[in-house]
């Protein structure tokens, strides 16, 4: 059990209006590798094609242009980006997918992906919040220290998609290049997430689509002042989709049973959105229905939740609704 620390705030009530919803206009993961990658473009260019669907191919009348912005064509046709700055390394790619278009009002504009080496060295202690919560993978600090290099990807354009489409257009890029280039950890920074590739892999295969960009945490809380045994529990992940996140703090409950409502209802979110109204209940069963309220999260980082309330003897905290009561 991770212990209280500074990202657990003391008054949870007080907190400032602003816009900080914890949305990711650049959702990016690191993939950690022990020895340094070999990428290689061509194999690369064909699995993006074969699983994001077509890539840009730049039309004739418009080859002048694209090459003074620094793209070109490669030997198969595909257009990809490469960056033109000498302080970026010739690895620098990035891919316009033609299936996913964001409309602005100039026009459309594809979604793009981006794969480049990391500008600092990989540290361990940079992966310290998402090692302490890495309950499902036993071998993830071993695995972590070990990893000396990384890339970098990121989507880019692409926050105006609707959430699924751009997690969709995420994942599979992302297996293209793992397919390309297998790594030994994969670090999710919008969930804050250390998880093997292999485990990706085959959660997404089984239907699992947030495996890797959702987590749930937990958080052993003390010096409250009181003997009865407080946590709290949230996801991370949903917010940087745009959703809200959830988050349980309470008395006494078995961690697993909150856990697994988590998770549920997590998925339940995502699948149908952001519908849940305040005061609306949710349980697994009619005995035990808990209360839910949009608030700002008590871990960091800031980010919007859905508060969840077992009711008494089990909460811990506050809702809203009861400051005037």
């Amino acid at each position: 059990m991770t212990e209280r620390d500074d990202r657990f705030e003391e008054d949870e009530y007080e907190q400032e209006e602003q816009d900080d919803s914890g949305f990711a206009r650049v959702y990016m993961v690191e993939l950690l590798y022990k020895t340094k990658p070999e990428l290689s473009r061509e194999a690369l260019y064909a699995k993006m094609e074969a699983y994001t669907g077509q890539v840009a191919v730049p039309g004739e009348e418009d080859a002048e242009d694209e090459a003074a912005a620094g793209e070109k064509t490669d030997a198969s046709g595909l257009a990809v980006w490469e960056a033109e700055d000498s302080a970026q390394s010739d690895d620098t790619l990035m891919f316009f997918h033609l299936n996913y278009k964001v409309a602005y009002e100039e026009g459309e504009l594809p979604a793009q992906t981006c794969v480049l080496p990391a500008n600092e060295e990989t540290n361990p202690e940079k992966y310290e919040t998402a090692l302490q919560q890495a309950w499902h993978w036993p071998e993830a600090r071993e695995t972590v220290e070990a990893c000396q290099h990384s890339l970098l990807f990121t989507d880019f354009c692409a926050a105006s998609l609707p959430y699924k489409e751009r997690l969709e257009l995420f994942q599979n890029a992302l297996r293209a290049l793992l397919e390309v280039a297998p790594c030994d950890a994969l670090y999710w920074r919008a969930s804050d997430n250390i998880v093997d590739p292999e485990q990706y892999l085959g959660a997404l295969a089984e239907g699992q689509t947030l495996y890797g960009a959702m987590s749930v945490r937990f958080y052993n809380v003390q010096g409250r002042g009181t003997e009865r045994q407080e946590f709290l529990m949230d996801t991370i992940g949903l917010a940087a989709l745009g959703l809200p996140d959830l988050q349980c703090h309470f008395y006494d409950m078995e961690p697993g049973e909150v856990d697994s409502v988590l998770g549920n209802l997590g998925y339940y979110v995502y699948n149908q959105g952001d519908i849940i109204q305040d005061g609306e209940t949710v349980g697994v069963t009619e005995q035990q229905r808990w209360r839910c309220e949009h608030q700002y999260a008590l871990a960091a980082p800031r980010r919007y939740v859905l508060d969840l309330d077992p009711g008494e003897p089990y909460y811990a905290g506050r809702q809203h609704h009861d400051e005037n009561q």
